[in-house]
C-alpha cells in the first residue's frame, strides 16, 4: 500500500477497494439483463444477434412505465440480493410491475439460459461494451450508466473460470426460484411490495436468495447507503429504523461479506447501546476501531507509524464516550487525554475541541458558545450541548433565570440558522423544563405544544428524537393536572409506541408511574398509590419517596410519613424543588398534630423557594400559612391576605386540584373575615350566597379529578355554615347533594381537611 493510500485509510472508513472487487451475483445478473431487454424494445438489434428468436418490435413505453421500470432499477440496485421468487414478484406487482411485453422478453431470456448457455453472458458483456461506446444512450449517465460501467469492468477482470461459476450459480437461482413458485402458485398475487421497500428509508428484512458462495452478497455501495440511512434513523426516528433484532442480522451479513467495514461495526455498537447490551457494545467498538492492514506489502511495512495511527484520536473519543455512559468518569477522562495528545500531534482541531467539550461535561465546567461564524457545525453542535447539559444541572440553582433563557434564546437562532433539528428540539425540551421548575406550568405546555406543531423536516424526514419525547410527556402531565386522564392516557400510548426503547422510555415509564399515583391518591385508592409509587422508585427514586410520604399523610399515619420525608431531606445534594415539596408536606403533619414546627417549616421552605426562583411552591406555601393563620392561629384577616398573595399564580398555573382548594380556602378566610368583623348574620348570609358558585366551582374540580372526599368537605361546609346561619332551605340542599355523594361514593375516614 502506497504512501498516498496509507494516508486515506481511516479507522472508521478503511479503504475497502484496495485489493477486492464488489461480486457478481445472480441477482445483479437479473437487473443487468432487465436493462437489455428494456433497451432492446427501445431499440431492436438488428446485427449481431445471436439468439434463435428473433428481435422484438419496438414498443411505446408510457410515462408510467418508464417511472415504474426506473423505480424498480433503484431498488433492485441499492438493495442485497432477492431470492428470484421475491424477484419475481416484484416484477409482476401493481407499484414495480413491468410492461407485458418487457416481463415476455424478459422470461424467454431466463428460458434460453439453459439452451444457449454461458454465450448469454458473453453477449451480453459485448453489448454493455456497446452501450458504454454509444454517445447517444440514454443509460450513459446517473446511477444505472455507472452500474452497468461497474458490471463491465468487474466481467473484464473475471477469467473463464470465474464466468462458468457465475452461469451455474444464476441457473442454479432461476430454478430454485421457479421450484419455488410452483411449490406457492398464488406467491406472484399476494406478494406486498408495498411492505418491502415503501420508501428509502424503511428497509423491510427479507430472506436472502441462496446461492451457493454467492449467496447475500452487499456491494460497497449498498453496504455504505444501508449503514447511512440507519445511522440516521437511530439518530432522529428510531422507531422508522429497523428492529434490534434484524438490524443486527443484517450488520451480520455485512460483516460477513466484508469484514473490514468499520462503519458496521460502529452501527452494531449503537444497535447494542439502543438495547443497553453494554458488554457486546464494548467489543463491538473495539473491532470497529481495529485498525487491520489490507495487505502486508512493503510499502505498508516501511509506512511512517504516524500515517499508520492518523485517527486514533476519534477512537478516543468514542470510547471516553462509551465509559461516560457507564458512568466510568476516571477512565472517560483518560481516554478523553489520550484523544487530545493524538489531537495536538496530528493538528486536529475538530477532535481537538469536540474532546474538550466533553472534559468540561465530565468536570462540570461551562465552556463560552463560539462564534457560529467562525466555527464548524460539529463543534458549535457540541458546544451548545455542552452548555445545554450544564444549564440542565444548574438550572435549579440561584442563577438568574434571565441569564439562562438569553442563552438559550443564542443558541435557538444559531440551531435555526443551521437547521440542526435535534439541537432546536433539546434546547425547546431545556426551556420546558426550566419554566416548569419555575412553576410556570402553563407557559411550559404552550412551549412543548409548539414544538410538537412545528413541520421538524429536513429532506422529507420528520425528527422524532431526543427533545420530543420530553415535550409528549409534559403535555401528558398537563392534561393530567387538568382531569383529562383519557386524553393523557392517548398520548402517552403515542409516547410509547413513538418511543420504545431507552432512553425515551425512561421519561414515558416514570410519567405513568407517576400520574397513576398521583390519580389513585385523588381516589383515595391507597393501595394502588403505593404500587406504583413503589414501582417510581426504579425511574426516580426521591420523587418515589416524595409520593410514598404523600400516601402517608393522606391515609394519616403521620409516623411513616415522617420518617420518610426525614429520610428524603437528609439525601445529599437533594434538588431544591424536591426539597421544598418535601418540607411542604412535613408541615402538613404538623399542621395536623397541632405542633408549632409547622411555621418554622413553611419559614424555611419558603426562604428557599424564594432563593432558587420557586414561584409556584412559594404561592402553595402562602396558602398553607393561610391554612395555618385561618385554622390554628384564628388569624381570618392575615389569612385573607396571606391566601390573596398567592392565589394568582395557583389560578394562572396550577393543576385544577391546586385551584379548587384555593378557591375553598379563599372562601373560608373571607366568610371567617366577615363573620368576626360582622357578627350579625345578614351580611355573612348574604356574603355566603354570593360565594356559593365559587365552591360549587371547586366541587367540579374535584369531581373531574374523582377526588370525592374534598368534595364531600365543600359540602359538608356550606351545609354546617348555612345551619349556622339559620337558613334551612341552604343548608338541607347542600346536605343532600353531601348525602347523594357519599351514597354513590362511600369512601372510609381518610384525609378530611388536610391540605396536602
Amino acid at each position: 500500500m502506497s504512501k498516498k493510500d496509507s494516508e486515506n485509510v481511516c479507522f472508521w472508513l478503511p479503504n475497502q477497494t484496495i485489493g477486492r472487487m464488489d461480486v457478481l451475483t445472480p441477482h445483479k445478473m437479473m437487473a443487468v439483463f432487465l436493462i437489455q431487454e428494456y433497451l432492446r424494445l427501445k431499440k431492436p438489434v438488428t446485427d449481431g444477434a445471436t439468439r434463435e428468436q428473433p428481435p422484438p418490435q419496438p414498443v411505446e413505453l408510457s410515462a408510467g412505465d418508464r417511472k415504474r421500470f426506473c423505480m424498480l432499477l433503484l431498488n433492485l440496485i441499492q438493495y442485497p440480493d432477492l431470492a428470484y421468487k421475491d424477484l419475481y414478484g416484484l416484477l409482476v406487482s401493481p407499484v414495480y410491475g413491468l410492461h407485458p411485453v418487457h416481463l415476455e422478453e424478459f422470461n424467454k431470456l431466463m428460458n434460453l439460459l439453459k439452451t444457449v448457455g454461458i454465450d448469454v453472458l458473453f453477449d451480453l458483456y459485448n453489448e454493455i461494451d456497446k452501450l458504454i461506446m454509444d454517445n447517444s444512450a440514454s443509460f450513459q449517465i446517473g446511477i444505472v450508466g455507472l452500474y452497468l460501467r461497474k458490471v463491465f469492468v468487474t466481467m473484464d477482470r473475471m477469467s473463464f473460470h470465474e464466468m462458468k461459476d457465475l452461469y451455474l450459480a444464476t441457473i442454479a437461482y432461476y430454478e430454485k426460484g421457479l421450484e419455488a413458485m410452483q411449490l406457492e402458485p398464488s406467491a406472484d398475487a399476494s406478494y406486498n411490495c408495498d411492505s418491502f421497500m415503501l420508501a428509502q428509508n424503511k428497509y423491510i428484512p427479507i430472506e436472502p436468495s441462496d446461492h451457493g458462495h454467492l449467496a447475500a452478497k452487499w456491494s460497497v455501495k449498498q453496504s455504505e447507503l444501508f449503514i447511512a440511512q440507519q445511522s440516521a434513523l437511530l439518530r432522529d426516528n428510531e422507531v422508522k429504523a429497523l428492529p434490534p433484532r434484524d438490524l443486527q442480522r443484517r450488520l451480520n451479513e455485512i460483516i460477513r461479506d466484508r469484514p473490514h467495514c468499520s462503519q458496521a461495526y460502529f452501527l452494531s455498537y449503537l444497535n447494542y447501546v439502543r438495547v443497553r447490551d453494554f458488554n457486546c457494545a464494548l467489543n463491538a467498538l473495539h473491532r470497529a476501531f481495529d485498525r487491520t492492514p489490507s495487505g502486508n506489502t512493503a510499502s505498508s511495512v516501511t509506512a511512517p507509524a504516524t500515517n499508520e495511527n492518523k485517527e486514533y484520536q476519534y477512537a478516543s473519543l468514542n470510547l471516553a464516550i462509551l465509559h461516560a455512559e457507564f458512568g466510568h468518569k476516571k477512565q472517560a477522562l483518560k481516554c478523553l487525554r489520550e484523544c487530545i495528545t493524538l489531537a495536538q500531534e496530528y493538528g486536529d482541531a475538530n477532535c481537538l475541541q469536540l474532546a474538550h467539550c466533553w472534559q468540561a461535561h465530565l468536570e462540570d465546567r461551562l465552556i463560552p458558545l463560539p462564534s457560529a461564524r467562525t466555527t464548524s457545525s460539529n463543534l458549535f453542535h457540541a458546544t451548545s450541548l455542552r452548555m445545554l447539559s450544564f444549564m440542565r444541572r444548574t438550572g435549579v440553582n440561584d442563577d438568574p433565570p434571565a441569564s439562562l433563557f438569553a442563552t438559550l434564546t443564542g443558541i435557538d437562532l444559531a440551531a435555526g440558522q443551521r437547521s440542526m433539528m435535534d439541537l432546536i428540539a433539546t434546547s425547546v425540551a431545556q426551556r420546558v423544563a426550566l419554566w416548569t421548575v419555575y412553576g410556570r406550568y402553563e407557559q411550559a405546555s404552550m412551549c412543548a405544544q409548539i414544538l410538537l406543531n412545528v413541520n421538524l423536516k429536513s429532506l422529507d424526514l420528520t425528527y422524532n428524537g431526543n427533545g420530543i419525547c420530553q415535550m409528549l410527556c409534559t403535555v401528558t402531565v398537563r392534561l393530567a393536572y387538568m382531569g383529562e386522564f383519557n386524553h393523557a392516557l392517548v398520548v402517552l400510548q403515542q409516547t410509547a409506541a413513538r418511543f420504545p426503547r431507552y432512553p425515551g422510555s425512561h421519561d414515558w415509564q416514570l410519567t405513568k408511574h407517576y400520574l397513576t399515583a398521583l390519580r389513585a391518591i385523588y381516589r383515595g385508592r391507597f393501595e394502588e398509590a403505593c404500587q406504583a409509587s413503589q414501582n417510581l422508585h426504579a425511574y426516580d427514586a426521591n420523587l418515589s419517596l416524595l409520593q410514598l410520604a404523600h400516601v402517608a399523610i393522606a391515609r394519616q399515619d403521620h409516623v411513616t410519613g415522617k420518617v420518610l420525608l426525614e429520610g428524603l431531606l437528609r439525601v445529599p445534594n437533594l434538588e431544591p424543588l424536591t426539597a421544598v415539596r418535601a418540607m411542604i408536606l412535613q408541615a402538613n403533619i404538623y399542621l395536623e398534630t397541632h405542633n408549632d414546627q409547622a411555621i418554622i417549616v413553611l419559614n424555611q421552605a419558603q426562604v428557599l423557594a424564594r432563593t432558587h426562583h420557586l414561584q409556584y411552591e412559594n404561592a402553595l406555601i402562602d396558602l398553607h400559612f393561610g391554612q395555618l393563620l385561618l385554622e390554628r392561629m384564628r388569624q381570618p384577616q392575615q389569612a385573607f391576605i396571606s391566601v390573596k398573595s398567592g392565589l394568582e399564580t395557583v389560578l394562572a398555573n396550577g393543576p385544577i386540584y391546586d385551584q379548587a382548594r384555593a378557591h375553598f380556602l379563599f372562601a373560608r378566610t373571607i366568610i371567617a373575615a366577615e363573620r368576626a368583623s360582622n357578627p350579625p348574620n345578614a351580611k355573612v348570609l348574604q356574603l355566603v350566597r354570593q360565594l356559593a358558585p365559587l365552591l360549587e366551582r371547586a366541587v367540579e374540580m374535584f369531581e373531574k379529578l374523582e377526588c370525592y372526599v374534598k368534595a364531600k368537605d365543600v359540602w359538608l361546609f356550606l351545609a354546617r355554615t348555612y345551619h349556622e346561619l339559620e337558613a334551612e332551605d341552604e343548608r338541607n340542599h347542600y346536605a343532600y347533594q353531601y348525602q347523594v355523594l357519599d351514597e354513590q361514593f362511600h369512601t372510609p375516614r381518610q384525609y378530611s381537611k388536610v391540605f396536602l
